[in-house]
């Protein structure tokens, strides 16, 4: 690993461990659903690069690291977050190790396949 690798790797856990919030990972083909820790954004509001405009589309975000997870989610698994069930509906890597997740609250689950904590 190289020494900026590290140094994002040591910065990312002090993030985490500080901001981050418990939550609970339902992912398809796991017997039981997965504690991790991330960072949540209620309202994220995306900017486009180009023109610096913000989208219209605001909705919730999680941000977590990938090394943290024992599988990696994909869109249509589910994630608790502060006792709320999102869907996860797209899921953005950032190059460094985190993975940026779009949500849907509710995301329209049966509660008996993805129990809250």
């Amino acid at each position: 690993m190289t020494v900026f690798g590290d140094l994002t790797r040591a910065m990312s856990s002090i993030v985490l461990t500080t901001f981050g919030d418990p939550v609970v990972f339902h992912l398809e083909g796991q017997a039981e659903a997965l504690p991790g820790r991330g960072v949540f954004s209620a309202a994220h509001q995306e900017v486009d690069a180009s023109t610096g405009v913000p989208v219209s589309s605001v909705q919730p975000v999680l941000e977590v690291r990938l090394a943290d997870l024992p599988a990696t989610p994909t869109e249509g698994d589910a994630v608790t977050v502060q006792g709320a069930l999102y869907l996860i509906v797209e899921v953005r890597p950032d190059g460094h190790g985190f993975l940026k997740l779009m949500l849907h609250k509710g995301g329209g689950h049966d509660a008996s396949t993805h129990p809250d904590p």
